[in-house]
């Protein structure tokens, strides 16, 4: 465990949030962390936000960029949409980027993890931030309230599919 690792695990065991059960129906506002490989994820998430957002509710976005010099490309930038790289947060797990602070901040109903590997930047937001439900798809996520478990040999699009059944079926017991 490097020197980065180990304070963001000592940051996130300080974190402290309400866990409370949401799903598509009970959702006022939901919020989307991924990583941005190529134009094509970007396509897929911007898809999803259109979709989401035709249901009416409050839409935020957060996209990791492995390329610094990828965040300035013209696909990037509407609303509710932010990005950023490891630039934007210290070895010392400093956040430097103000909206990656209030995304942490935010209480969202629903916090959903589009990505599919293991990204330290991508899990330090994702533990800290004070969403009520958090989903994920990264296997044994430990900051996840519903990890959901799919064929790693499809695509962004099918685990959509997946989180939208999933949230559009479970109810509270």
């Amino acid at each position: 465990m490097g020197i980065r690792n180990f304070i963001f695990s000592k940051n996130i065991k300080r974190s402290k949030r309400k866990v409370q059960f949401h799903n598509f129906k009970t959702a006022k506002s939901v919020a989307i962390l991924y990583e941005i490989r190529n134009k094509s994820d970007y396509d897929i998430v911007k898809d999803y936000y259109s979709d989401l957002k035709k249901n009416s509710k409050e839409i935020y976005l957060l996209g990791f960029v492995k390329n610094k010099e990828e965040i300035g490309n013209i696909y990037f930038g509407k609303e509710n949409m932010n990005y950023f790289s490891e630039k934007h947060i210290s070895k010392l797990g400093k956040i430097k980027e103000v909206c990656i602070s209030d995304f942490i901040k935010q209480e969202f109903d629903i916090l959903i993890n589009l990505s599919f590997e293991n990204n330290s930047y991508i899990e330090y937001i994702f533990a800290l931030s004070k969403a009520n439900f958090k989903v994920s798809g990264v296997i044994n996520c430990k900051y996840s309230d519903l990890n959901i478990n799919y064929d790693r040999n499809k695509d962004m699009k099918y685990f959509i599919s997946q989180i939208n059944h999933y949230l559009s079926t479970i109810d509270k017991a």
